[in-house]
């Protein structure tokens, strides 16, 4: 697919925003004592997001306004063989508006920050498979 220089731009940007967030939550997640791990779980989750409006960009699809993950893998045309279920990708959704705020919601451990950070990895290294190698510069 020839994709023209300015949407090569809005990609790398995309792809810029998803790596600052996976660092983020890496990094915090070195945090021994006291880690914060909704918020390791929030950057997860906006990293997978991230990455998933990226590649529906790519593809040449406007990207709805959601933090839903299964909502955007919906979109990705089955010919490209995401290979990451829509199944995993929920568990990350809480993370994207709950974790914020103070209610009811559980606080998330360091089990679910293990599991978010894996699953936002998944999702980058799907990403970047399908993507043509200028973007990933």
């Amino acid at each position: 697919m020839n994709v023209p220089p300015e949407v090569v731009e809005v990609l790398r940007q995309w792809v810029r925003k998803a790596e600052h967030d996976l660092e983020a939550a890496s990094r915090i997640m070195a945090i021994e004592e006291s880690c914060p791990f909704d918020t390791v779980c929030f950057h997860c989750q906006q990293a997978a997001e991230k990455y998933l409006k990226c590649l529906l960009t790519y593809l040449g699809i406007q990207a709805p306004r959601t933090h839903d993950l299964k909502a955007l893998a919906a979109i990705i045309p089955l010919e490209q063989r995401f290979p990451l279920r829509a199944e995993d990708l929920v568990e990350l959704n809480p993370y994207a508006v709950d974790v914020r705020y103070a209610d009811d919601w559980r606080e998330p451990q360091l089990s679910d920050a293990k599991r978010a950070l894996v699953l936002a990895s998944q999702v980058r290294a799907a990403v970047r498979e399908l993507m043509p190698a200028p973007v990933m510069e």
